[in-house]
């Protein structure tokens, strides 16, 4: 496991007066558009041209409310697909990244893409960076997408402490290996499972139709989390 690093991304204030007003050439829609594709390293030599360029990365980060695997690619240019075989060949992007967003805030946080998942080595990565209990840093969570990973059962049972406001996990037929003898707890397959296409469109399905597979899944997150009201299943992960 890389050793976590401290990065030098915590909002630094512009020194000195502002030498350049960007606000005259590039209106807050135009400036927003330019974070957004820019790598956090380039954010902070923008926070140090003008308080205008300051205040726009900081209301980004503060505004931040999904998190996904994916936006790493975008703020650390170096990152490839191999680094996405465990979280610890990306802890420290994702150690600088919860640094900058608000504590809250988030309201989806995705996974997908990355393969072997320890939910303990991310609590210690999030409480890390932010001083602060993960629970409390994901209390706003209410969308988890797990599709492509692979959790161990004793870690998803982790989750209802982790995200106490949980209400829809997105995961593929393989995420959780359940144990197959397990006797199924759900009243109705059809309230609680679906199936979704790769495009993410929600497709229902009959009951008779539920892969035994699936109700087993169904069943396991029903048991250990009882207060999460969907449950997509994405045969195409």
């Amino acid at each position: 496991m890389r050793k976590l690093k401290k990065q030098k991304t915590k909002r630094n204030q512009p020194f000195g007066e502002d030498f350049v007003d960007l606000r005259k050439v590039l209106p807050p829609t135009v400036m927003r558009t330019m974070i957004e594709k820019m790598s956090i390293e380039e954010h902070a030599l923008l926070r140090a041209v003008c308080r205008y360029a300051h205040d726009e990365i900081e209301s980004y980060w503060r505004t931040q409310k999904t998190f996904e695997i994916a936006q790493l690619f975008t703020w650390f240019p170096h990152l490839s697909d191999w680094n996405l075989t465990s979280l610890a060949g990306i802890q420290n992007e994702i150690f600088a990244a919860f640094n900058l967003i608000k504590s809250g805030n988030l309201r989806k946080l995705s996974l997908r893409r990355l393969r072997n998942v320890s939910i303990k080595g991310l609590v210690t990565c999030i409480e890390m960076a932010t001083g602060e209990p993960a629970s409390t840093f994901l209390r706003n969570v209410v969308e988890l997408d797990i599709r492509g990973c692979l959790i161990p059962p004793c870690h998803i049972k982790m989750f209802d402490e982790l995200f106490p406001n949980l209400q829809s996990i997105i995961l593929g037929p393989d995420t959780i290996i359940a144990a197959k003898n397990r006797k199924l707890t759900t009243k109705s397959i059809t309230e609680i499972t679906h199936h979704i296409n790769i495009s993410s469109e929600v497709k229902f399905t009959e009951n008779e139709n539920v892969p035994a597979a699936d109700m087993h899944t169904a069943a396991f997150i029903r048991e250990h989390l009882p207060d999460v009201r969907h449950i997509f299943i994405d045969l195409d992960s």
